[in-house]
Order: structure tokens, then sequence, then C-alpha cells
């Protein structure tokens, strides 16, 4: 029996009148064409796509069916009759009537309202009100909002008249929070504000909001060109990739198939593309006829090589017009980059802006002048179920807590962080180092190796222990490096800890890869990485930790600490993502599904505030010098104050951190003086009280006293390497360092925050689920399945984490310490039902130990047994017993479940008790079970 809404409301068709019936027909024929149906009190005038109003109030008191409005103002009446109504005459001259009189105080694009449709949910008809001689003529269907502005021509003048309705929230539409992206977006333009920034959490789809107001924009407001930069060269793929699966289209057809979109390579090769994909970079080289290289490797995030210090510059012969583009969708706008680059965007002076990001700073909201206008946090995408949370589990080890100490006579391999050339040595004195120093200037790989061990064990023993223990497929995880080196450290002792599992104790040829800038084509790592059953762990710095999208993540591994909260927020985002379960299981052959993912905190990043960066505009900063770059002009005698005064800086830095035997090596090279006598020197030189120093003016000027200063050092080439060396710094790695491991287990902060959610969800509803009002009173009754399913789904449609194994796992982690909560054992106790029950009266502190209701069956089921008015056979004893056993894994049942779910036993049960004793003792049973006796 179909079902439809009229005004919000369901009913199923046979029930509605005549008429109702083809309203319900007529309504979906305008949605259909890209109509919002709305309720009279519902018009909204700010509203930008097209509105169908019910009982538009006319003049006289009078109700039109529908008024059909474009961009706020009524463009034509439809007037609807019941199926059995023939659209005569007189029906045509109300219709007609209606477009006259439509009230003085509604805006209308021409009065009387040039088009006038009619309808009986099967025939529909339509009359344009200007022609010489204007007749009715039978259409197919209703026209869409684009082809009434066509047909209308000059009588609509507004880039947003031709906006359809956007497509509907759900499963085959848009989520509600890119529904409510786009609405606000048209709004804002329609409001006259040219920029705009969406906040969409990670894995919330900005791309896919980003294509659908790209869509819109080109195929009914008029836009030619839009420009979408991304942040990286593999984000770039990644989007042209989504464009070529859009098909949310008026066809149904791809994006791309309807538009031709193009990632630059140069000006010459854009044609006709209808959207232009490009790195801010690759856009400022083509404008600048400069050569643009397609590299396979990403740059870091940092962008370091790539971003220049101060604003570039747009001069001389640029080769695109400023009005080439009408839109620019800027995708991850938080990051700053584009402060430096922003004459690149303001050049396109009359294009409307558009933000794409996960994590707003303020930088980009001064950017995009405060119009944020949808702000979708990662919290809210969890409770959606759009995203899924993290569960923490904390490692911690000596050495990455509390640093340690290179002692003298230790041996140790010392490797320049310039040439990456080492030496074996003997440390010469002690040394402290902290924990921050770690895997910077010392790295021990016992502590490396502690860690990732400590990982590994607790794969199957704590993290995934319902699922079967196959190294081949550990959850696919995702390792933060501090650098290069030490993400290649952290690959050596995941072959170290690792390799044992595996035949020939070695690792698997893909198992676990470095995806960095250097570890070769960056692309096809994230792509091998996602899809790839063999490739298990990947290790990266920061490529893999913003923007990228590899679903079957479940593991991420923070062996570096983060102070920035966008940044942290953007790595957190890798795990976050949501995937179907035959797609996890197509990579992940023995998971179920990915209801969270686990983030390893080695380092203590969930321990301490982030912090927000502030605001600079991007305006007036200068690049410093390279000390490289500053000795080559100097070299050259450019011997400015400037120049002079950051020497000194560089030199004084020198002098203060680095080790004495590298500083003893560098004064005597110098040999006439030392770096610190010649920073001492400089400073009293350009002293602005010293009179006597002579100006610098111009770099052909002789500039003798000026080059004297620092001619020790600039005349000495072996000086200016070893400088250089010492400058970059070394990394001392500690062989025989040893490392233990302090703990290893889930976040007492994360999990008293879900205890303490869970408690308050016990308090609040003790009176209002059943099995919880029975285990709050403290009555002895059975509780049975349906019960216990009853309160299993509200817990989980309260927070979809309240699995009684985590919620248990919560508590051990507060109170484990105490031997008051014993751990479920992974082979027997894992999904049982019964396991709400104690966990209830421990949540409401009726008992003082959470103990499952599995590991006392023993000696409940002997307590039931020994009563002296049962005489049990053996042969009947081991029966009760297995009825016994499903009792305490799924609750009390009765004699009918007990025949659908164990027919056998239920027929063997009929001879022990008797058919009409058989449901009184199971409830007896139970009783034993759940509470060690009867009543």
């Amino acid at each position: 029996m179909a079902e439809y809404k009229i005004h919000h409301s369901t009913y199923d068709l046979d029930s509605l009148l005549p008429e109702q019936k083809a309203r319900v027909k007529i309504d979906q024929m305008l949605k259909d064409s890209g109509w919002t149906v709305v309720p009279r009190d519902d018009f909204t005038p700010d509203a930008v796509n097209a509105q169908a109003v019910e009982e538009n109030l006319m003049k006289g008191n009078l109700e039109a069916d529908y008024i059909l409005y474009l961009d706020g103002k009524a463009i034509a009446v439809l007037e609807a009759k019941r199926e059995e109504n023939k659209l005569g005459l007189e029906v045509a001259e109300q219709a007609q009537n209606y477009g006259n009189i439509l009230p003085d105080w509604v805006q209308a694009w021409k009065t009387p309202l040039p088009f006038i449709f009619l309808c009986n949910g099967d025939l529909l008809l339509f009359k344009d009100m200007r022609e010489a001689k204007p007749s009715y003529k039978v259409i197919k269907k209703m026209f869409t909002p684009k082809e009434i502005v066509n047909l209308a021509g000059d009588d609509i003048k507004s880039q947003f008249a031709k906006l359809p309705a956007l497509p509907p929230v759900g499963p085959k539409g848009l989520r509600e929070c890119q529904f409510e992206a786009i609405t606000n977006l048209e709004i804002s333009f329609k409001q006259g504000l040219k920029k705009a920034l969406i906040v969409l959490a990670t894995g919330a789809g900005k791309t896919f909001t980003a294509c659908t107001a790209a869509y819109r924009l080109l195929n009914y407001m008029g836009a030619k060109r839009v420009l979408f930069l991304v942040d990286r060269n593999n984000l770039g793929k990644q989007a042209e990739g989504e464009f070529g699966t859009y098909k949310l289209t008026e066809t149904g057809n791809a994006f791309s198939d309807e538009y031709i979109v193009h990632r630059l390579r140069s000006v010459e090769k854009i044609g006709n593309a209808s959207v232009v994909i490009s790195t801010i970079q690759r856009l400022f080289a083509a404008l600048t006829g400069q050569e643009v290289d397609e590299p396979d490797d990403d740059e870091e995030m940092e962008h370091d090589e790539d971003t220049p210090g101060k604003q570039v510059q747009l001069t001389g012969n640029v080769l695109l017009p400023s009005d080439f583009f009408d839109v620019i969708i800027i995708d991850e706008c938080h990051r700053s980059i584009y402060g430096d680059w922003q004459q690149v965007l303001t050049y396109f002076n009359n294009a409307k802006i558009i933000g794409l990001t996960a994590t707003p700073t303020p930088e980009a909201m001064a950017f995009f002048n405060k119009n944020r206008i949808v702000n979708y946090t990662l919290e809210k995408s969890i409770a959606d179920g759009v995203n899924v949370p993290p569960r923490v589990y904390r490692i911690k080890t000596e050495i990455s807590e509390a640093g340690g100490t290179l002692n003298e006579g230790e041996k140790v391999t010392k490797v320049s962080n310039l040439t990456g050339k080492g030496q074996n040595q003997k440390q010469k004195y002690d040394k402290d180092y902290t924990k921050t120093e770690l895997d910077r200037s010392v790295v021990v790989p016992s502590q490396i190796e502690t860690v990732v061990r400590a990982y590994k064990d607790a794969i199957y023993e704590s993290l995934y222990p319902e699922r079967e223990k196959n190294w081949y497929m550990i959850p696919k995880t995702l390792f933060f490096a501090k650098k290069e080196s030490h993400a290649q450290d952290i690959l050596k002792a995941i072959e170290k800890v690792f390799k044992d599992e595996f035949p020939d104790k070695k690792l698997p040829e893909h198992f676990a890869q470095l995806i960095t800038c250097k570890s070769g084509n960056s692309n096809q790592l994230i792509s091998d990485f996602r899809n790839n059953k063999d490739f298990r762990i990947a290790i990266t710095v920061t490529l893999v930790a913003t923007g990228t999208d590899v679903r079957p993540l479940e593991v991420l591994v923070f062996m570096r600490d983060i102070n920035s909260e966008v940044l942290y927020t953007q790595m957190k985002g890798r795990g976050c993502r949501t995937i179907d379960d035959d797609k996890l299981r197509n990579v992940t052959t023995n998971a179920n599904s990915k209801d969270f993912y686990y983030l390893i905190d080695a380092v203590g990043v969930t321990e301490h505030e982030k912090s927000m960066p502030t605001p600079n505009g991007g305006e007036g900063r200068k690049k410093v010098l390279s000390l490289k770059d500053l000795l080559e002009h100097l070299a050259h005698g450019e011997v400015s104050n400037e120049n002079l005064n950051l020497l000194a800086g560089y030199l004084s830095n020198v002098n203060k951190k680095a080790e004495p035997e590298d500083l003893i090596e560098l004064n005597e090279l110098i040999k006439t003086t030392a770096i610190k006598q010649i920073c001492l020197d400089i400073y009293a030189a350009i002293d602005p009280d010293n009179k006597a120093f002579p100006e610098y003016k111009d770099i052909n000027d002789p500039n003798t006293e000026r080059k004297a200063l620092i001619s020790a050092l600039i005349n000495n080439v072996k000086a200016r390497k070893k400088l250089l060396e010492v400058n970059a710094g070394f990394i001392k790695i500690a062989v025989e360092e040893t490392d233990k491991l302090i703990s290893a287990g889930f976040s007492k902060e994360q999990s008293k925050q879900y205890i303490d959610s869970f408690e308050k969800y016990l308090e609040e509803n003790k009176d209002e689920v059943e099995a919880l009002r029975i285990l709050y009173n403290q009555k002895k009754v059975a509780i049975t399945y349906s019960m216990l399913k009853d309160l299993e789904k509200k817990l989980l449609a309260y927070n979809n984490q309240f699995k009684s194994e985590f919620l248990w796992t919560c508590y051990q982690t507060l109170n484990g310490e105490s031997g008051k909560v014993k751990p479920l054992n992974k082979e027997t106790e894992l999904g049982v039902l019964t396991n709400l029950i104690p966990l209830v009266r421990y949540g409401y502190k009726i008992d003082n130990e959470l103990v499952s209701l599995k590991r006392r069956f023993g000696s409940y089921f002997n307590l039931y047994c020994g009563q002296a008015w049962r005489k049990f056979k053996p042969e009947q004893v081991e029966i009760v017993q297995q009825i016994a056993e499903y009792i305490v894994q799924n609750g009390c049942i009765t004699n009918i479940e007990l025949n659908k779910a164990k027919h056998d036993l239920f027929v063997k049960a009929i001879p022990i008790f008797g058919a009409d004793k058989l449901n009184n003792e199971m409830q007896t049973i139970s009783k034993y079970l759940f509470y060690g006796k009867a009543a």
C-alpha cells in the first residue's frame, strides 16, 4: 500500500479524497521538476530556489491552489483539480482570474501573471498569456525553473531565478550539512556578499559540496568558469576524480560529462574548460608564463621550498584577463599559504570566492570577512554518524616520558643533518636530553622499538580481541613521525618487531612503507594504502596528514607531538572517516565494521591544550635568508646592516647550542678569531651610537671596513661549510641505550568521560527502561532476552560507542588496578548480551565488583542444582546445564523461544520439568544465574 506525504503528514493513497490524490501527484510532479512545494505560511523571500506555494492568498480572500515563485517573485499560477475533472472552460477562466488578482503586497515578475497551468494529476495544460492569441497546450511534464526563465526572456532578470530546489537530504542526495551549506551559500550570494566560508568536518563531504555549488553556479547562475584551488597535487587528482563521479545533475550524467574539467598544466590548454583545478603555485606559474612541472611527489604541507616569504606580485604580461574566472573555490582554505599568494586571488577581482575547510583559522575567518555560512564540527559529525569517534590508547615509556642521558664513554653514531654522513664515536661527556629532543637531536632505537612492540602486543589483546589473529590482516595503521629520518627509524623498528610473526622471519614485501616526499610516487602509495590488502602500515610526516581520504584506516599512532589545534584536528580526520562493512572487509578480511578508530598516543598529544594561529594577514612579511643564502649574499658584497645583524644572530645561536667539540673544530678552522668574537664585533660596529662605522650605500662600493668584520669567515670556504654543518645540527644515535615500557592502556580521561555519560543515562532512565527499572530497584526478577535487546538498542541510540565490551574496558581502565573489575575473557565472554546486567548493577553502585555472569556460572549453577528438591540424574544435569548456558549468554527465555532457538533442548527438557512447569523453571534458573539466588 503506497504512502504519500501531504503537508508533512503521511497517508496511504486509498484513504485520500479525489482532489487530495490529484494533489499528491501534482506535488510530486512539481518536485521532480525542481520546485519546492511549501504551505503559504512557510514561504521564505530569501530562498533563492523555486517555490510552489500552496493555497496562496489572492485578492477577495480567495486562494489559488499553487502560485509559482522564482527568486522570491511570482511568475505563474497552477490550478489543481481532481482527476475526474476534464479541465474545461470554467477551470481555465478560474485560473486566468487568479493570474489577475495577485495581492498588491506580493512581488511578481510581471502582472498579470504571464503563465497559467492546469492539472488534474494526469493531464497538464499550459498557456502563455503574452501570446497574441493565447491558448492552452498539453505538455508532458512540468516546466523546470530554468525552462520558465528561458521562456520568460527579458521578463525575468535575475541570476538566481533558474535555481531549482536542491537535491533532497537522503542516501541518494545530500547530507543535511551539505544542504545547509549550499542553501546558505546561495542566500549569501543573493545578499551581495562575494566571499563565503563553508566549515564542514573532515569526512562530511566538502568536495561533494563544492561539486554541487559549482554545478549550480555553472548551470543556473550564469558562471562561465570555476577555479578549484587545492593545497597539494594529489588532492587535485582526488578532486578531479570526484567531479568525474558526481551525478546529481539534471540529466543524471557525471559532472565531467556535462562540463569540461581540466587540471591546470598551462594557460593554452585550458580551452573550453568550465572547471580548472590547480594549486595556487601552479596557477601563478601559468599566469606568468613560467614552466609548470608535474612532479610525482607532493611537497610537504609546510611548503617550505615553494612558499615565498613575502607576497608574490603579478606584474607585466599576465596571460589571463582578470575576469576569466567567475568563481574561485579554495579547498583546505585554513592553510595560511594564500596569505602570501593573495594577489593571485584578488587579481580575479570580480570572482565570488568560496572557502572550504574543516578547521577554520582566525586568518581564514578574516579573509572571508567572518561570513561563515555553516559550521559543521567534527563533534557534530560524530554525533550524526557521519564520522566515527576515536578511542585513545596511551603508551608510555621511561625515555618518552622523561628523556635520558648519554653517558660518557657510551657508543653513539653521530649523523650530520646537513650531509647525512655519520661516524661512530664514544660520547665524551655526560649529556642529558629531554623528551622534546628525542628523535630530533637524539635517537634511541630501543625507545622506538618499545613503542612499536607495545602497539603490536595490543592489537589482538586489547584493541581488537574479537578478531581472528592474522598478522597479514592487522588493522590499517598510520604512524605520524617527526621528520623523514624518524620515519625511517620507525620503519626499521616495525620490521624488527613484526618479523617474528611471519615465515622466514621477514615482513611481507609491502607490509609497511613510508609515504613521504622522498619515498617515490606518493599518489600511487596513497592509492595502494587505500586499496591493497598487503599494505598494512604507512609511516608519514605530514603528507597524509590533511585532505587525504583512506577510509579503511583504523589506527593512528602519534609518535610526534602537535601543538597546532588545526593540524591536530586534520590529522585525527584521517582516521574518523566511515566505510561500509563490505568495503572494509575487502581490504581487512578479519574485520566486521568500523564503528570507531584508535588513536595511539605515544607522546602525550592528547594530554595538553593546542593553540590556534593568530591572524597576521600575510602582509609585510619578509623572507629571512637561510644561513646558506646569507653566506652567499655576503660573499658577493651585500654587507648591509640587516645582513650583518642576521649573521650575528646565526653565529650567536651556534655558539650557544653547538657541542664543545664542534665549536672547537669550527673556531680552529677560522684560526684568527672565534665566532663569538665575530658576533661581538658586528654588534659593536652596527650599533646606532657608533657614528664612526661607515654606512652601507651600494653593493658596488668598496665597503672595506664592513667586509673586514667578517673576512675571517667569508674568505674561508672550509669554515663556511663547517658553520653550515654545525648550524644544521647533528643526530646522535644511542645504540646502547635501553628503554622500558611504563604503561600501555586506554586513556583514563576518555574512559571517565564515557563512564560519566553512561551513568548519567542510567540515572535518567531508571524508570523508563524496563531492564534498568528492575535492576535499579533490585528486584530479583528474571531479565529477558527482549528486555536486554531493548536496553542494548537504546544505549547505542544514545551513544553509538555504548557497546558492553567498550564500557567494560572503560571501567577496567578506571578501576582495574583495584582488582574490582575483572577483565572479560576474550575467548568466552565477549559478545555476551547478559554482560549488560553486571555493567548496570556496577553503574548503579549496587555491586562493588564488575564480574561477568559467565565467570560466576559454575558456582551459581551449582547453587541452583544443589537445592534439596532437585534430584537430577547425570544425563539430566547435562541438559539443564545447556539450557542454563544459553540463558546466561542471552537472558531469560520462554519455552516458545527455547523451542525456536534450541529445539533439541526443548524436547529434552519436557520430560525433566514437564511442559506446564518449564517456563517457571527457566525463570528460577535465570534468577540464580543473575543474582546467585532465587528471591
